[in-house]
């Protein structure tokens, strides 16, 4: 197959991850996160774990869809090993490029750190020989965690949208 057929199909994946990310992270940040501060903390637990597993999957994928074809969109069109040099950074395209590369690697990284954050502390099950100091110290935890990623909410969308903005401008 020829290679404006992959280039066409990475694209293709590539815009398709791009509305996943863009609209998972604005639903989350817009609508759920609002919703589930009105709601009664038990309800809003569950609530939380049940759409946050399924939001989880999908930035998850959309995340790594978005890497591997947007570098390799990048291999096949031969930009690849000029991808760092001053003059493709500086130039029209490659600022754009540079632009949506640095909010990949944001939203990369605080993916990451929520992801662990879900996993270890917020939906850590305690022991049934904890006390109550050991309740306190991971309520303490989950609190700390909840401000960072309340934190990470808005930083995400600000990302989404210049990497959206980046996107939509790169041309060669």
């Amino acid at each position: 197959m020829s290679t404006v057929f992959w280039l066409q199909l990475l694209r293709v994946i590539h815009v398709y991850s791009a509305i996943l990310l863009v609209g998972s992270i604005v639903f989350n940040t817009a609508i759920l996160n609002p919703a589930l501060k009105r709601i009664p903390p038990a309800h809003s637990t569950v609530v939380s774990q049940k759409i946050g597993g399924g939001l989880f999957v999908v930035g998850t994928t959309a995340i790594l869809l978005l890497g591997l074809s947007g570098f390799a969109r990048l291999w096949l069109m031969g930009q690849l090993p000029s991808l760092l040099t001053a003059d493709f950074v500086t130039g029209p395209y490659g600022r754009w490029i540079t632009l949506m590369i640095t909010s990949w690697f944001f939203l990369f990284i605080t993916g990451g750190l929520s992801g662990y954050w879900y996993k270890a502390v917020l939906t850590k099950k305690m022991p049934y020989s904890a006390g109550l100091r050991d309740m306190e110290e991971m309520r303490a935890a989950q609190e700390r965690v909840t401000l960072w990623q309340d934190r990470f909410y808005y930083w995400n969308v600000v990302a989404a949208v210049l990497a959206a903005l980046g996107g939509a401008m790169a041309k060669f």
